[in-house]
């Protein structure tokens, strides 16, 4: 059985500074490019790095400071870290109900200015239950931190173990309730991007069961061949 090694390393400044850290509120902004650094909520007031936490299956970004803590987890809908992005889910809908994830999701570039974001299907089964078997775990100085990068690329590639993922699409400002709607990537969605290649509609459709065909281990790889996302 092949064996997923993650090397927690606690020595690697430069990945965990804040300086890599930076983030949008809005949709709109996300769209227009306006990013506000991470350090910008917390100079002059801690020295600690900014740091991702995997746990639970979401993502949390822990700064040392509890007010922009606050504002990362309750204001912002987007972060990007270490090149990576990260949606918030907390005020996410899909056909008006909250999604299984709370905190943050990775997520991809779709077509340029929207976002395709992967978040953890709670019906779909245990992530950490799935990858137990493959998963060595490393010492570290950072047990529970995880420098985006090392850990995170580590878990996020291996798209096998992403049965229990669902993507969704968002290309939309919240609405006056600060509840933002986002669509399913479901057979439907991917029927219409795929109407011009059957190919790959084939290879997308090969996958008997639904869930597993809808899941994001089978949807992403699609997307990516189709250059429709990029991350």
């Amino acid at each position: 059985m092949k064996k997923l090694v993650i090397i927690l390393l606690g020595c690697l400044p430069m990945m965990l500074h804040a300086q890599n850290a930076k983030f949008c509120k809005s949709y709109s902004d996300f769209v227009a490019n306006r990013w506000t650094p991470v350090e910008s909520l917390t100079e002059g007031k801690t020295d600690q790095m900014c740091q991702i936490k995997f746990e639970d299956d979401q993502f949390k970004f822990k700064t040392g400071d509890k007010e922009a803590d606050e504002i990362l987890k309750k204001e912002v809908l987007v972060v990007e870290y270490m090149g990576h992005l990260y949606v918030n889910c907390r005020n996410l809908r899909c056909n008006d109900i909250v999604l299984d994830v709370t905190n943050y999701a990775q997520a991809y570039r779709y077509e340029g200015n929207k976002l395709c974001v992967v978040a953890h299907w709670i019906n779909g089964g245990a992530l950490l239950a799935s990858v137990a078997g493959d998963v060595v775990f490393i010492a570290s100085p950072l047990p529970v931190a995880v420098p985006a990068g090392v850990a995170a690329d580590v878990i996020w590639f291996n798209m096998d173990k992403f049965n229990s993922y669902r993507c969704y699409y968002l290309d939309k400002d919240a609405n006056e309730k600060g509840k933002t709607d986002v669509v399913r990537i479901n057979d439907e969605f991917v029927e219409k991007v795929l109407a011009n290649d059957q190919a790959l509609l084939k290879r997308y459709n090969a996958i008997e069961k639904k869930n597993a065909r809808q899941s994001a281990s089978n949807i992403l790889p699609v997307l990516k061949e189709k250059g429709l996302i990029k991350g």
